[in-house]
């Protein structure tokens, strides 16, 4: 266990009354009736005091509201000890409460999501993810949430999904969108996130008749490459970057460009590389079926940075989902005639070139292309057209594959 102290308050066991002093450690609550001593074993510490474990699916925490005051908090958790399910409320100081809720967002997951929520809107349904629109009943916010159904065989995808998302909201970035809170409910897990009202970077190319100078798009694809360049560092990798996975945080703002999703990450080493992303942006040595390693988000980018440029997909001229991953597979992209400038283009090439000769997200932003001076205007409403996707009405619509 961590040994650091987090946070530390009061709180009252609602069954009988007695004081208690709860304890924050990076991945352990322990809410005890003595002083902690930071050298006692964890074994001890559990049998003595109610210790428990913030990363297990098996630990839910549901807040206990009076309007928009929280008066304390019901946790639900694994004993080993007792070899059960165990439930204990606790009250608290409503600020501290306050606090240690804010401490404890995306640490633990939450229960009694319809009591903190109310529905707005249906955005999308697919397999097993729901994409919707709810307002948080405390604070009145609107919220974006993705419920994922969890099945047996994807318990550990999930945790690791999890895992991801509690680290990026330790590091965060101004060009990831943070995850606000996770619940569990019966046989779904819930990420609530932030509306973002710029809706996806498909949308915006798509639906504004709006004319890019070379500056937009260096603003756009920096943003994306450092953020890109935060996951590599952080030994993450997304594997599903594409226009749908791309938004904007605000209307007609473009330094507020987000990357989200992280249902396909995957930690650095991870052994169970399955074969995962969206035809016409995977790497072709996932399709291969080679190993594989950060820089196939490198590659997706690329085909984000194509679109762009030229308004048009990389792989224009497919006939079907077939044909796309047979083109896919072979790297057998057209790059747009459109695309004239020669700094763009090399820097083009070099992210959708073969894994070898393909630059880190470090090495793509000290290009040329983001040191020269820009002065080509990019009348895209010109090319728009040129993108053969349906027309989207919700900001999340997904293509993703999983072999």
């Amino acid at each position: 266990m961590n040994r650091d102290i987090l946070y530390t308050c009061d709180v009252n066991n609602t069954k009988n009354n007695f004081s208690r002093t709860l304890y924050l450690y990076n991945k352990r609550l322990v809410i005890s009736s003595t002083q902690q001593d930071q050298t006692t074993n964890d074994a001890v510490q559990e049998k003595r005091d109610r210790s428990i474990d913030l990363s297990s699916l098996s630990t839910t925490i549901a807040w206990i509201f009076n309007e928009k005051e929280i008066l304390g908090f019901k946790v639900s958790y694994y004993c080993r000890f007792a070899n059960a399910q165990k439930s204990l409320t606790y009250r608290g100081e409503a600020q501290k409460m306050k606090q240690l809720k804010n401490l404890l967002d995306c640490k633990v997951l939450y229960t009694d999501f319809n009591n903190d929520y109310l529905f707005v809107s249906s955005l999308l349904s697919k397999e097993d993810v729901e994409i919707l629109k709810y307002v948080q009943i405390a604070t009145g916010e609107l919220k974006l949430v993705k419920k994922v159904n969890i099945k047996m065989n994807q318990q550990l995808k999930l945790q690791q999904e999890i895992n991801i998302v509690y680290e990026l909201n330790q590091q965060k970035h101004k060009s990831i969108l943070e995850i606000d809170e996770i619940y569990k409910e019966q046989n779904e897990i819930i990420f609530i996130m932030k509306y973002c009202k710029g809706g996806t970077l498909y949308n915006y190319i798509l639906e504004r008749n709006y004319q890019f100078e070379q500056s937009e798009i260096k603003c756009i694809m920096k943003r994306l490459l450092k953020g890109v360049k935060h996951l590599h560092k952080l030994g993450i990798i997304h594997r599903d970057l594409k226009l749908d996975n791309i938004v904007f945080e605000n209307e007609n703002d473009i330094k507020s460009i987000k990357i989200i999703d992280f249902g396909f990450a995957v930690e650095f080493g991870y052994q169970n590389l399955i074969r995962c992303g969206t035809p016409g942006y995977m790497a072709p040595e996932i399709l291969n079926q080679e190993d594989y390693d950060e820089l196939v988000d490198i590659y997706s980018l690329g085909c984000v940075f194509h679109s762009l440029l030229s308004g048009q997909k990389l792989y224009p001229e497919y006939k079907d989902k077939n044909h796309l991953i047979f083109l896919n597979k072979l790297n057998k992209f057209k790059v747009s005639s459109k695309i004239i400038d020669t700094e763009q283009r090399q820097l083009l090439l070099l992210m959708i070139g073969h894994k070898k000769h393909r630059p880190s997200a470090s090495l793509c932003l000290k290009h040329q292309f983001f040191r020269k001076k820009s002065e080509i205007s990019h009348p895209i409403e010109n090319y728009v057209k040129s993108l053969s996707f349906p027309t989207l009405k919700n900001p999340f619509r997904s293509q993703s594959i999983k072999y």
